[in-house]
């Protein structure tokens, strides 16, 4: 299954939601199915409209508020290009994961850095930067500088 441009804005949506409350209930349970969207393989010429929200509506009594968009459809009429470059898949996957085992140790405050420095890089595969490494660079400087690392790098593999 590939994903559309509004399932990787839909993703810049968790991510902001992340960054604005990263002790959230319900963080963890939506990154492990974000990542297992993303993780799948993309071998089908086939998108599904609102793929992403449709699977983090099935977790249960998921905060209706801090992720209220979820719950609605939106019906795309213009501009839906399906994403086919799986080094984005990769990427967000890494990066979903970092901020996964941030979470899950508890530490919150890198947990909101890591979404803080992330929440774009979505917008950016979906919008079809061309510039990515120096619009990336720009965006993870604060988490690199302050968490002594190359982000670009670590999420690349």
């Amino acid at each position: 299954m590939l994903l559309s441009n509004y399932d990787f804005y839909d993703i810049y949506s968790i991510l902001v939601s992340i960054r604005f409350q990263p002790q959230g209930k319900d963080n963890i349970q939506i990154i492990q199915v974000v990542i297992g969207v993303l993780d799948a393989p993309q071998d089908k010429n086939i998108i599904e409209d609102n793929f992403i929200r449709k699977k983090a509506r099935a977790i249960k009594e998921l905060d209706n508020e801090l992720f209220r968009f979820v719950f609605v459809d939106n019906i795309y009429t213009y501009g839906q290009k399906i994403i086919k470059d799986s080094f984005s898949y990769l990427f967000l996957s890494n990066g979903l994961k970092k901020i996964l085992d941030c979470l899950t140790a508890k530490d919150y405050l890198q947990a909101q850095a890591l979404a803080d420095a992330l929440h774009n890089v979505p917008i950016l595969f979906a919008d079809g930067c061309k510039n990515f490494k120096k619009t990336v660079k720009i965006q993870f400087r604060e988490y690199n500088r302050i968490y002594k690392t190359d982000l670009m790098k670590e999420l690349s593999k």
